[in-house]
């Protein structure tokens, strides 16, 4: 139990990295935009924000049934190391049984999504939800907050880093 709770805590579903990009281009092209809890609707958002909340949401909010295609909507969504870093750590029916036995879950409500920098090839989001995790009838509720960096590729927005914000 306690192996699945530090998971459904901690896991963002990859490594984790620290810092910016050391490839980051630091031109910001429009202000820092905020939406609150009221106003976070995913249409709302550009692209790249719906890209962002899209990924975060896939990798923190899951059941034992939806783990793996989760983990397939993260594949589609990330690019570069993150990418390949997904790919080496594809959930094992170990893994998945042990959810199920545990009955784990993790359910993640969007509070804000804040645009922290934007130039025409990367773009940067903070996304803050409120997280609710279970497992053998453990539950715990905390808000948590997680850096989303998205590059520009072939015209469309993938995350190139998902780090969560301490």
């Amino acid at each position: 139990m306690v192996a699945v709770l530090t998971i459904a805590l901690t896991s963002c579903g990859g490594p984790r990295s620290a810092g910016p990009s050391a490839d980051a281009d630091h031109q910001t092209t429009g202000p820092t935009q905020t939406l609150p809890a009221s106003a976070l609707d995913e249409t709302a958002l550009p692209a790249a924000g719906r890209v962002a909340l899209r990924y975060t949401l896939a990798a923190r909010s899951w059941t034992a049934s939806t783990y793996r295609a989760k983990y397939g909507r993260r594949l589609l969504l990330s690019a570069g190391p993150l990418r390949r870093a997904l790919e080496q750590t594809r959930p094992t029916r170990e893994q998945i049984a042990s959810y199920r036995a545990e009955d784990a879950r993790l359910d993640a409500n969007p509070l804000e999504a804040t645009r922290l920098l934007e130039s025409p090839t990367q773009t940067r989001y903070r996304i803050a939800l409120f997280e609710r995790s279970r497992a053998a009838g453990e539950v715990v509720r905390q808000r948590a907050t997680y850096l989303v960096e998205l590059r520009r590729l072939r015209g469309r927005w993938f995350v190139a880093r998902f780090t969560v914000e301490p």
